[in-house]
């Protein structure tokens, strides 16, 4: 960290001397540009030259190249201080490639006002129309350049939240598990528990509709939820179970499921689809655009080396031409303007050495130019400039079906700003869709762990009212045998004759009366209790069927849409890594043609001025 924090400020040392080479550079310019103010335009050519001369001072000149020299060198110690940390931070990078991008076209700008000032014309090593329309294609690749970044940028975001989400639901996923677990463990140990049937509950006259479900362990107070019909009565069959009717809502509920996870796993793929078609979109735009580089740098080069030969050659036969004159001609300026700055330099120095050439060096120059130019005309074929095409467009893409280039790259080759807001709006439709989608997801998840909690609570209710009620029947059964007991002694006794009836035995005799009233009383309250909890037991029984096919179904939901998300995810990565990789590339591609550009300017800067000297 110190390391990093030393070379940082050592950068901000340098970027300040930087401004301040500038601003002194500025303030030359503005001198210069005041005193040509106060010049006047000569007539005579050569009076021009003269005045150029007299006006533009050795020290004037030192002094500017020194400013730029030293700017030049503390450029690249800046440059050589910013380079380990650049792969660390992509903004500061894109800061740093656009100001040396703003600074170089402000010097170029200023130079060429120079130029125009005082009076200075020489051809580019481009024709104009050349010229800028390779700047042009080099804007539009910066541009481009910066509209990947972001979207990359973009990707990796969305990627990170997605990939919150789905940790979200693998945890989500896990503690309903244990939940789902708990509950089947606590189903199979009160179903194991179960008593059997009676054959006493027969004869009720409405038997419970808890019987009808299967996982309800069957209690013998339900069977004494009404009073029991005299013998002469006619018994009724118990009601058969409706299993049929079970087993036919749950083919019915997934085959809704069922057509639901189609429709998503559509979406899913439809999407994954666009996903794969952008990738492949990218992939194809950055080989095309990386090839046109590259065949735009050949052709430059070729170009380049075409115009040196033709120079030479042409300064050859100048040469031997006015050697073969008896006067000389003067140097005129009309014939160097067709040159550019590293032709004059050649052609003036061979004008004042050409007069001690021999004729067999002249003619061995001559064959080594011609030679180098039958080379040339060979490697003609290998050079293509790339013409504006759209390759993508119009044809349909393997895998998805759809126009290769109707979506998100169809904006980048068209200069039209309504077809590029189009393609946006929908790019932002689509994310939008993608997005209620996955809360869609979220909330499916949320009712499924409330459905669990409410299946829980009401488990937990069953097995509390369970407990109350088997308590209940242990004391009523324990008052019955000791009230049934007291009856017999006393029957036992009254039968003896050990009792004589009298006014004591008539008051015991009421007494048990009104015992026997309030045992009926009471009775009555419990069956009406009774009644009650077999509703209860009722709805809950139903409400834990209707939670476990809930349960069933969103498990065999997020089953489904856990394995679509992962083969998502797994070919997002790759597409993401197979991209970064592409970028990666195609970066270092352009920091190398930055290099290669910034050291042609400076080779002609330098022409230029040993010109104007």
């Amino acid at each position: 960290m110190t390391e990093k924090t030393d070379s940082l400020a050592c950068a901000e040392s340098e970027l300040a001397q930087c401004e301040a080479e500038v601003s002194t550079l500025l303030q030359i310019i503005s001198e210069l540009n005041m005193k040509m103010g106060a010049l006047k335009i000569p007539r005579d050519r050569r009076d021009y030259e003269t005045q150029i001369q007299a006006w533009c001072s050795a020290e004037l000149w030192t002094k500017l190249q020194q400013v730029l020299s030293t700017l030049e060198s503390s450029a690249i110690r800046g440059r050589k201080l910013v380079v380990p940390h650049v792969h660390h931070d992509e903004k500061a990078q894109e800061e740093h490639i656009s100001a040396a991008r703003n600074t170089w076209v402000r010097a170029t700008q200023v130079l060429e006002e120079m130029e125009r000032e005082l009076g200075i014309t020489y051809p580019s090593a481009l024709p104009t129309k050349e010229r800028q329309k390779y700047q042009k294609e080099v804007l539009s690749l910066s541009k481009l350049n910066r509209k990947l970044n972001s979207s990359l940028q973009k990707y990796q975001a969305e990627q990170k939240k997605m990939e919150g989400a789905i940790m979200e639901m693998e945890e989500e996923k896990k503690r309903l598990q244990e939940k789902l677990d708990e509950l089947k463990n606590k189903w199979l140990i009160t179903a194991s528990c179960s008593p059997p049937r009676s054959p006493s509950l027969s004869f009720s006259r409405t038997p419970s509709p808890c019987w009808a479900s299967p996982p309800i362990p069957v209690s013998p107070l339900f069977s004494r939820r009404m009073p029991i019909s005299p013998p002469g009565s006619p018994s009724r069959p118990p009601r058969p179970s409706s299993g049929s009717s079970v087993l036919e809502t749950e083919t019915e509920h997934l085959q809704r499921s069922l057509e639901r996870l189609k429709a998503r796993n559509e979406r899913l793929t439809a999407a994954l689809e666009r996903r794969k078609s952008e990738s492949e979109q990218i992939s194809m735009a950055l080989s095309r655009h990386e090839a046109d580089c590259s065949a735009l740098h050949m052709a430059l080069t070729y170009c380049e080396e075409c115009e040196e030969a033709y120079s030479q050659l042409l300064t050859l036969y100048e040469s031997r031409k006015r050697e073969n004159a008896v006067l000389p001609e003067p140097f005129t300026p009309e014939r160097t303007g067709s040159m550019n700055a590293a032709n004059e330099e050649s052609s003036c120095t061979a004008l004042t050495t050409q007069n001690s050439l021999s004729v067999e060096e002249f003619e061995e120059k001559t064959r080594v130019i011609q030679q180098r130019i039958g080379r040339l005309k060979q490697d003609r074929s290998a050079v293509c400039i790339p013409q504006e095409t759209r390759t993508g467009e119009g044809k349909l893409s393997p895998d998805t079906g759809t126009l290769a280039g109707a979506r998100r790259l169809s904006f980048l080759s068209s200069n039209n700003p309504k077809e590029e807001k189009a393609a946006l709006l929908h790019e932002l439709v689509n994310v939008r869709e993608e997005m209620s989608e996955l809360r869609e997801l979220i909330r499916l998840k949320e009712k499924e762990r409330r459905s669990l909690e409410f299946s829980l609570v009401a488990h937990r209710c069953h097995g509390s009212a369970g407990a109350a009620m088997a308590q209940s029947l242990r004391e009523e059964l324990e008052d019955r045998g000791a009230e049934q007991q007291r009856i017999e002694q006393y029957r036992a006794m009254l039968e003896s004759g050990e009792l004589n009836p009298g006014p004591r035995n008539h008051a015991i005799m009421r007494d048990l009366q009104a015992v026997l009233q309030r045992e009926q009383t009471l009775k009555r309250r419990t069956i009406s209790l009774r009644e009650l909890l077999d509703a209860e037991m009722l709805d809950c029984t139903t409400q834990r069927r209707v939670n476990k096919e809930e349960v069933a179904r969103l498990l065999f939901f997020h089953n489904k849409a856990m394995g679509a998300c992962r083969s998502a995810r797994k070919k997002h990565h790759e597409q993401l890594w197979r991209i970064e990789r592409q970028m990666t590339a195609m970066q270092e591609r352009h920091e190398s043609q930055l290099a290669e550009l910034k050291t042609t300017l400076e080779a002609l800067e330098w022409k230029k001025e040993e010109t104007v000297l």
